[in-house]
């Protein structure tokens, strides 16, 4: 059985292609248009464009690490600017236009959309063919930190994604500055080649890191940092916990933030005494973080873009596709304050500087001798959201096991490997919990698509969580998340992680009363996108 977004392995360009491969790629494409035609015969998507609506170009571009370029994607508008912004009584008017070789589509991710727009191929919609556009349109009922990107095969690794932020008065009022932090993992292996690599068994799919790991004693108990509870002070900081590093299936050349590396870089230039929020988004593949204020403290204002009762700390937890929006106060006296995200069971960083001095910047390496351990549930425990859902009695307990992996790196479902034809049922108007197992040697960035959901249950013990719309779950833990379904139609329901998404670890919730008619899980299987 073929996986969920597994490529049909034929490049783009690529030579020496069978007549078997040809013949399926004609066929495929074929079936897609004609998909594409009758679904493009609906409002919003056949409207025309005006004055108010916003291009959105989905493009390969030149990307520079390490002193070697590469082509990688991107979301940008008509003049180049990279991702959107919209105030929230603006809503979202924008045509996205694809000038991708192969196709491409856009998910929202964390907002309530009209379903047909949430833009996950052969579930909400057709894949958007080369040099074809689409209009989408909604209004906007949320604000905060979001991001747009693809759905289509291992995009995400091929950097087809953007902030996307929702502003408010109240947001503009934060703080002195405003500052988006776009965090990705970065390989010069193409991603189709990492999945082989995964698939084939390799110890890492992406190339060696610059300090060579071919002698790293892994799994053996080292000390790494980890994020802390202080309760005199009652802050997160760093700790120093005694812990094996366990080998990541994916081993990257670069951490990037705002697609820069701590060799260069960037600069946020500010007062001093200057109040800054940022917005960090784990736009990662694979990585989750550890945010580091270093000789700040920040606020915690917002998880994914949902207030939470203020936590002050150092160290914040953010999880593959996650946000975080954190307030700083910058001291009376001029300097310089890096902000850093360190990898998960990694010795790589990346980050930002603010400025308020006329210094030079100081020496960052990506790399260093302290290495990081793994995320946890100590900061969702600590958490509590400002909107919490009211009291009511569950209608509907789903259970879902994280399982895997199966041989050839296949990840589950309630050990069910997708694509099949089997959705977590829901009705409208139920109170729906869901309970999360996780079995597996890994942990587990859960996404619900077109829902927020409450953190109710960690480990057995009731709370009264944050409000979220992707949530962590470690290895060999639980926890209970819980919404009020009350968006009907069919929604994506995923690891994030976009490996174990491509080879099986998804499903949809789906609506009783749900258009399932661009349901197609057989029609899953997906060309390369390889960025060269």
């Amino acid at each position: 059985m073929t996986s969920r977004r597994q490529f049909l392995r034929l490049s783009v360009v690529g030579t020496g292609l069978t007549l078997l491969g040809r013949d399926l790629r004609t066929r495929s494409r074929a079936a897609v248009l004609s998909l594409w035609d009758t679904f493009r015969n609906r409002w919003p998507f056949n409207s025309s464009r005006n004055a108010a609506t916003t291009v959105l170009k989905v493009v390969s571009k030149p990307l520079t690490v390490n002193g070697r370029t590469v082509t990688r994607g991107s979301i940008q508008q008509a003049d180049g600017t990279f991702g959107y912004v919209v105030t929230r009584d603006q809503g979202v008017d924008v045509e996205i236009v694809n000038t991708l070789e192969v196709p491409t589509t856009i998910h929202w991710h964390g907002l309530y959309i009209p379903n047909l727009q949430d833009g996950v191929p052969f579930v909400t919609q057709p894949p958007i063919p080369p040099g074809q556009s689409l209009r989408i349109q909604y209004p906007l009922l949320q604000d905060g930190t979001f991001w747009i990107h693809s759905h289509y095969g291992l995009q995400i690794q091929d950097y087809v994604s953007a902030p996307f932020l929702v502003l408010t008065p109240e947001q503009e009022r934060w703080a002195d500055r405003d500052v988006t932090v776009m965090l990705r993992d970065f390989s010069f292996t193409p991603s189709d080649q990492i999945l082989k690599n995964l698939i084939a068994g390799e110890d890492g799919g992406g190339t060696a890191m610059a300090k060579s790991l071919s002698n790293f004693a892994w799994n053996q108990p080292r000390d790494v940092l980890v994020q802390g509870w202080n309760p005199t002070s009652q802050r997160f900081e760093w700790r120093t916990d005694r812990q094996p590093v366990k080998q990541p299936d994916v081993v990257y050349d670069a951490l990037l933030a705002n697609d820069r590396t701590l060799d260069d870089p960037e600069v946020i230039e500010a007062r001093p005494g200057d109040t800054v929020v940022l917005r960090m988004i784990a736009a990662s593949a694979f990585v989750s973080w550890f945010v580091d204020l270093g000789d700040l403290v920040g606020t915690l204002l917002r998880t994914d873009a949902n207030p939470v009762e203020p936590i002050e700390g150092s160290v914040f937890q953010l999880a593959t596709a996650q946000r975080l929006a954190i307030r700083v106060t910058l001291p009376d006296e001029p300097g310089l304050f890096p902000v850093l995200a360190y990898g998960q069971r990694s010795n790589m960083r990346c980050g930002v500087v603010i400025r308020t001095s006329q210094e030079s910047l100081p020496s960052l390496t990506p790399q260093t001798d302290q290495w990081i351990g793994r995320l946890s549930f100590l900061q969702e425990q600590r958490l509590r959201s400002r909107t919490p859902l009211a009291a009511r009695p569950v209608d509907n307990e789903i259970p879902v096991a994280l399982t895997g992996p199966a041989p050839r790196y296949k990840w589950s479902l309630n050990n069910k490997v997708y694509p099949y034809r089997d959705p977590f049922r829901v009705r409208r108007g139920e109170r729906v919990e869901i309970v999360f197992s996780n079995p597996s040697p890994m942990a587990h960035p859960m996404h619900l698509h077109g829902h927020e959901f409450e953190i109710v249950e960690i480990n057995g013990q009731r709370l009264q969580g944050a409000t979220r719309d992707t949530v962590m779950v470690p290895s060999g833990e639980t926890c209970r998340i819980a919404f009020d379904a009350n968006q009907p139609g069919i929604w994506a329901f995923h690891c994030h992680i976009t490996y174990h998404d491509a080879e099986g670890m998804f499903n949809v919730v789906a609506y009783d009363d749900a258009d399932l008619r661009w349901w197609q899980p057989e029609q899953v299987d997906q060309e390369d996108l390889r960025f060269r």
